[in-house]
């Protein structure tokens, strides 16, 4: 499985990393933002969350997950799920 297509997953990652040291001039958004990441992530190391979260800015959360890799929804779906519920549908005011 991990074996097919080793060139091109290579060439992939390299796209990812190449560039990671410049600095992107981005405007920071205005609609909220939620980032969910996972704390022990080796794709994408918890510090890209970090800058990520940085660069969006002010309107930008990140949810860390702990115990979990790159695929937080898969290995605690409960706990990531209730982060995009409590997103999504946020407590109403009080009457």
């Amino acid at each position: 499985m991990y074996s097919e297509k080793r060139e091109e997953k290579a060439e992939l990652l390299e796209g990812l990393s190449i560039g990671k040291d410049d600095k992107t001039n981005v405007s920071p958004i205005q609609q909220d933002v939620m980032l969910i990441w996972g704390e022990q992530d080796q794709v994408f190391p918890l510090k890209m969350a970090h800058d990520l979260k940085e660069m969006l800015g002010t309107k930008a959360t990140l949810k860390v997950i702990q115990k979990t890799s790159h695929i937080p929804q898969t290995e605690k779906s409960k706990e990531f799920n209730g982060f995009v519920m409590s997103f999504l549908l946020p407590p109403s005011p009080s009457p």
